[in-house]
């Protein structure tokens, strides 16, 4: 990324770097349907605000409202280095602009740009929780076999919440690592390693404890197979928003 005025991506931020072309294309169709608003930085902090128009997928090319009156639009357009942010619910999507021209198009200006090689998608990630939405998924098959599967209460990027069944013991305790595969739907899993956070016992007792896991570590697949999932959650919640 550029080094303009509004918070850039450094190598550090490789978990939010998309590179694939089809999910750097379904962002921006979530910013063309949203009609969320962009901001174009310069380096020097000019900015103009602007929405997508339209997706040129073939050409790959991004079609932007061009802002009316003012001078505001001449320096973004001279300038070599580019940065477009835009905001969904709790996601910060950013990334560079190269080549931006203003031309005519339908009886008005309007801005024309590639689409971007590269997308960052910034987000509370660790705190968005996708909550269980049934009895069967998600859920956390264990290692040892003869343990049954534990219902998962929600899914973060950071860690799992489980329900974990008073007669099955031991109840995992804070610091303790379990080892299992995590079914987020039938037919997406993958084995994982969970080190316990948190213990709630259940309250009365009987009935079962909260436990609060993070991830230990995940391979590349696992962890894309779960953004994919968080992603999709988001989505139809969104969705949802905007039928009601």
């Amino acid at each position: 990324m550029s080094s303009a005025a509004t918070s850039t991506a450094d190598p550090a931020d490789a978990d939010f770097r998309l590179d694939a072309p089809g999910e750097i294309m379904n962002w921006l169709r979530e910013l063309l349907q949203s009609q969320a608003r962009l901001q174009l930085t310069t380096p020097d902090g000019k900015a103009i605000h602007t929405v997508l128009r339209a997706l040129d997928t073939p050409h790959g090319m991004l079609t932007m409202e061009a802002p009316t009156g003012g001078d505001t639009l001449a320096p973004v357009l001279a300038s070599d280095e580019l940065v477009a942010t835009a905001f969904l619910d709790r996601i910060k999507l950013q990334f560079d602009v190269s080549g931006l021209v203003a031309i005519r198009g339908d009886g008005a200006e309007v801005l024309r740009a590639p689409v971007p090689l590269r997308l960052y998608r910034f987000q509370r990630r660790q705190a968005y929780r996708v909550a269980s939405a049934g009895q069967l998924y998600p859920a956390l098959k264990l290692s040892h076999p003869d343990l049954p599967r534990i219902r998962v209460m929600n899914v973060s990027a950071g860690g799992v919440a489980l329900q974990w069944p008073a007669n099955v013991l031991p109840v995992p305790q804070p610091g303790e690592e379990i080892a299992g595969t995590l079914e987020l739907e039938r037919e997406v899993s993958f084995t994982t390693l969970l080190r316990v956070q948190h213990m709630e016992p259940g309250e009365p007792a009987g009935t079962p404890h909260h436990v609060g896991c993070a991830f230990v570590s995940l391979a590349p697949t696992a962890a894309r197979a779960l953004q994919i999932f968080i992603d999709q959650a988001q989505k139809r919640e969104r969705l949802m928003r905007r039928s009601v």
